[in-house]
């Protein structure tokens, strides 16, 4: 698939590097691209990676999200699926910027054309890309009004070493909140263990 990633730090490069190992063909968007040459991966601005994609990842830092993806504009982005993997922290990692809802249901609310997903906020970029390198199993949540939506995030998830088994869909966008505020228990068990590489899993009891 063609995918274009919207920003150019650790997350979009780290997804960007594990999708194009996988087969697809991906774009990294700038709002400054002459100025982020030599990333070995390609880099357009915003609108060229939006017209090149057929699933776009929003991996700009939360607190800008919503004022990017307008940049683009509606119209560029409607019947695009999107995939939110961005979470508003403020600088001293302490506090959300969207403390009574979340960013993923902000982005569905500004674009209702666009199928808006929420994944991968759960974890470090190394995680994202490297679920085995983990001392066993672990689970990534899916939240989106959209079905079809869904599906296709989790191909693209299996094709990032997710098999469907580690892959949870926990219902609409709205559950995207749960997602968002655990960066705050993360940034309290990193502290604890002395690394961001680790992952949660969820562990139910066995059917009768």
């Amino acid at each position: 698939m063609r995918l274009g990633l919207l920003g150019t730090g650790n997350v979009a490069r780290a997804l960007a590097h594990g999708w194009s190992a996988a087969g697809h063909d991906v774009l990294l968007g700038s709002r400054r691209p002459d100025e982020r040459a030599g990333l070995g991966l390609p880099v357009a601005s915003l609108t060229d990676t939006a017209a090149h994609a057929e699933v776009l990842v929003n991996a700009t830092p939360g607190t800008v999200s919503v004022e990017l993806l307008r940049s683009i504009g509606a119209p560029a982005l409607a019947g695009i699926l999107l995939i939110d993997v961005g979470v508003g922290l403020s600088d001293d990692f302490t506090e959300l910027s969207h403390p009574n809802s979340s960013l993923g249901e902000q982005i569905q609310e500004a674009f209702p054309l666009t199928p808006v997903v929420k994944t991968l906020c759960t974890m470090d970029s190394t995680v994202m890309v490297a679920p085995s390198d983990l001392d066993g199993p672990s689970t990534v949540f899916l939240s989106g009004d959209d079905a079809e939506a869904k599906r296709t995030t989790g191909r693209l998830l299996t094709d990032l070493g997710w098999p469907p088994s580690s892959q949870l869909d926990i219902g609409g966008i709205t559950t995207a909140r749960g997602q968002e505020h655990f960066a705050l228990l993360f940034m309290g068990i990193a502290g604890g263990l002395g690394s961001h590489q680790f992952n949660i899993n969820v562990v139910a009891r066995p059917s009768a």
